[in-house]
C-alpha cells in the first residue's frame, strides 16, 4: 500500500479519495478551509494552505505521490516537491497559466481560438484595437466558471478592465462545447468518451453522454486531446475543453478552449456512466495499477449540477438537501451531495446523474428534477 496526497480538499479531492479507498490506498489532504467537502468526511486532513511551508512539508513527508484537485495552486512551492507530484510541474505550468497554456496550444499545432496575449506594460485600448472588437479579455491566473472574464463590445467596455496581463480572445460563433479526457501513464494512454457540456452564466449545468455532436467532432476531439498530453508527456489525467463553432475567418471547426490537468466536473457522469470513472483512472495512475480503456454502458446519460440556488429555494443554508422528489424520479441513479455547510448562490453544492433512452430525454429529465428540487 503507498500513501497519496491531494492538495486541495474540495468534491473532486473528495471523490478522488473514495477511489483511492477502494484500491485500498491510504490518503492525505491538504486543505485549509473548514467547510470543504474533504474536511466535513475524512479524518486526515491537514488544516494549512496550500502554499503554507509547514503543511506542504507535512504533507510530501508523509506520502509517496501527490497530485492536486485543481490547477490553481500556488506554483513555486510545490518546486522542492516536483519529484512526487503527478501530473507534473511542468503540466501545472502550462496549464495554469492561461498565456503560456495557448501558446503552447499553438505552437504544437492545436489550434485555439485565435488570442493575443497583452503585457501589463503595453497600452490595453490599443492592443485591443488591433486586435479588434467583439473579443473577450481572459486574466492569465486564476479564472474560472467565468471569472477573471471580461466581453469586450465597446470603448467603455475596453476602460473597465483593470490594469494587469490579459489574453484577448476572438469571439467565436458558438455551437456547441465538448470536453475530452485523457488518461496516460508510462505504458500509454486512454481516453474516455466527449462529453457535451451545457454552460449557464459560465458555470458547466449538465453534461451529456453521447454528445450530440457529429461523429467527426468527437473523433477528432479525441486525438487531439490524446496528442495534447503526448505533447506534454503526461502522466496522470488531462481534461481539454473545446468549442465547436464558425470564427471571423467564416469556417465551423473544433478549437481547444482549455487544459484541466485534473479530474474535472464534466466528468463527474463517469461514475455511472462508464466501465471506469475518471477518479478511478487516476487513482489507479497515482497507485500504479495499469489504466483499461473505459466503455460507455448503454442508454444515454445527463449529470445536472446542484447549486447553492436550489438549497436556497428550499429554505436551506447548507448541509443537506430535501430529496422527497427524488421518488418520482427513477430515473435518477444517484445524488451526490457535497457537504458544504453554506449554500450560496452560484456555489457547487452537489451532483446528480440521470439514465435515458436518448441524450435529449436524459437532459430534459435532468432539468425536470431540478426544477422538482427547487420547488
Amino acid at each position: 500500500m503507498s500513501t497519496v496526497g491531494i492538495l486541495g480538499g474540495g468534491q473532486l479531492g473528495l471523490m478522488l479519495a473514495e477511489s483511492l479507498d477502494r484500491l485500498g490506498q491510504a490518503v492525505v489532504v491538504l486543505e485549509p478551509d473548514a467547510d470543504s467537502p474533504c474536511a466535513q468526511r475524512r479524518s486526515n486532513v491537514i488544516a494549512k494552505g496550500l502554499s503554507d511551508a509547514a503543511g506542504l512539508s507535512g504533507l510530501f513527508s508523509r506520502v509517496d505521490v501527490a497530485t492536486f484537485d485543481s490547477e490553481n495552486v500556488p506554483f513555486e512551492p510545490l518546486k522542492p516537491y516536483a519529484a512526487k507530484l503527478i501530473p507534473s510541474l511542468k503540466v501545472l505550468e502550462v496549464c495554469q497559466h492561461r498565456a503560456k497554456e495557448k501558446e503552447f496550444l499553438r505552437a504544437g499545432g492545436f489550434r485555439p481560438v485565435s488570442f493575443r496575449v497583452v503585457e501589463a506594460n503595453e497600452n490595453f485600448a490599443a492592443a485591443v484595437s488591433a486586435f479588434g472588437l467583439p473579443c473577450i479579455a481572459k486574466s492569465v491566473l486564476g479564472g474560472y466558471d467565468g471569472k477573471g472574464q471580461f466581453k469586450l463590445r465597446t470603448a467603455d467596455d475596453v476602460a473597465r478592465v483593470p490594469a494587469g496581463t490579459w489574453v484577448l480572445e476572438e469571439v467565436l460563433t458558438l455551437e456547441a462545447e465538448v470536453s475530452c479526457l485523457v488518461a496516460r501513464d508510462a505504458r500509454g494512454s486512454v481516453s474516455f468518451p466527449v462529453f457535451e457540456n451545457i454552460h449557464t452564466d459560465h458555470i458547466l449545468d449538465l453534461t451529456v453522454l453521447p454528445a450530440r455532436v457529429a461523429q467527426k467532432w468527437q473523433d477528432e476531439a479525441r486525438v487531439v486531446a490524446s496528442g495534447i498530453a503526448d505533447a506534454l508527456e503526461l502522466r496522470g489525467l488531462l481534461t481539454v475543453e473545446f468549442f465547436i463553432g464558425v470564427g471571423r475567418d467564416g469556417e465551423r471547426r473544433l478549437y481547444v478552449n482549455e487544459l484541466a490537468p485534473r479530474v474535472h466536473n464534466s466528468g463527474h457522469v463517469t461514475r455511472q456512466a462508464c466501465t471506469l470513472s475518471q477518479f478511478d483512472a487516476l487513482a489507479r495512475i497515482l497507485a500504479g495499477v495499469p489504466v483499461v480503456q473505459p466503455e460507455l454502458h448503454r442508454g444515454a446519460w445527463c449529470m445536472g449540477q446542484l447549486l447553492g440556488d436550489v438549497w436556497l429555494a428550499q429554505g436551506r443554508t447548507g448541509g443537506e438537501l430535501g430529496l422527497d422528489a427524488w421518488k418520482d424520479f427513477p430515473d435518477v441513479l444517484d445524488v451526490y451531495v457535497y457537504g458544504k455547510r453554506e449554500a450560496r448562490k452560484g456555489r457547487k453544492m452537489g451532483h446528480f446523474v440521470v439514465h435515458a433512452d436518448t441524450p435529449e430525454r436524459a437532459a430534459s429529465r435532468a432539468v425536470a428534477f431540478r426544477e422538482a428540487l427547487s420547488r
